[in-house]
């Protein structure tokens, strides 16, 4: 179980490293055009495999976690404390990783169905996105019993994230072109959730010299995307307008 859990860390680190890269060159590459296209599919399919590798390694970690963290044990003397301090972390990067997959999948799925939704309203498609909104109020309160502030954060964030989505795929009626801010909310929301993923895995023995000051850099990816993505998505709603 180790050994499966050390080959999918790095995997993931692989994948995400290239997603963080991969994500600029659609951002920066005229919308519509060849490459602007290839690669957002590229970073789209590497989004999965990031999302797909982070859930993995969470759910092992919540099902074994003083086995695969086991070198760890050595600075704490309560076992299932530690255990349960394991579990509440690793639900949260599961929590991400649900995030992460949802809000690709549906940037990618917007743009390909456009005003055609019969797609979005499918048991298949529509499970991820309830899973997610379902998610937050639950990891809200995991939060709120723990005292851990980024577990409420994404919470909230999931819920309405969720809902959001909800709400394109079953309403009636759309606004004309309403399928490009949609996309450009969700590819924006993607890159948040690929980001925050790396600061809680990479950054956080870095960052804990920071103590309580080290949630600036968990929350930025989502204050600075949540502000791009208003700001393009009112570009380009008044464009179609």
């Amino acid at each position: 179980m180790t050994y499966i859990h050390s080959t999918l860390f790095i995997l993931h680190i692989l994948f995400g490293t290239a997603a963080l890269i991969l994500f600029w060159v659609p951002v920066f590459t005229q919308k519509g055009k060849l490459n602007h296209v290839k690669f957002g599919r590229f970073y789209a399919n590497i989004m999965y495999a990031v999302a797909g590798t982070g859930a993995l390694m969470a759910l092992i970690v919540m099902a074994v976690p003083l086995v695969i963290k086991a070198d760890m044990m050595m600075q704490h003397t309560d076992p299932e404390k530690f255990a349960h301090l394991l579990r509440v972390f690793w639900g949260f990067l599961f929590y991400l990783s649900i995030l992460s997959f949802t809000v690709t999948k549906h940037g990618i799925t917007v743009l390909k169905v456009k005003n055609n939704r019969a797609a979005l309203r499918t048991f298949g498609y529509l499970t991820p996105i309830i899973a997610l909104a379902a998610g937050g109020p639950v990891i809200f309160y995991i939060g709120y019993v723990n005292a851990q502030t980024l577990h409420m954060i994404f919470g909230v964030l999931g819920l309405l994230v969720g809902s959001s989505m909800l709400k394109y795929c079953l309403q009636k009626h759309i606004e004309s072109g309403a399928w490009l801010p949609e996309h450009i909310g969700s590819m924006i929301g993607s890159a948040i959730g690929a980001y925050t993923a790396f600061i809680a895995f990479g950054g956080r023995t870095v960052l804990s010299d920071l103590g309580q000051w080290q949630i600036i850099f968990w929350i930025a990816p989502g204050v600075i995307g949540g502000i791009a993505s208003a700001l393009l998505c009112k570009k380009y709603k008044s464009m179609f307008a």
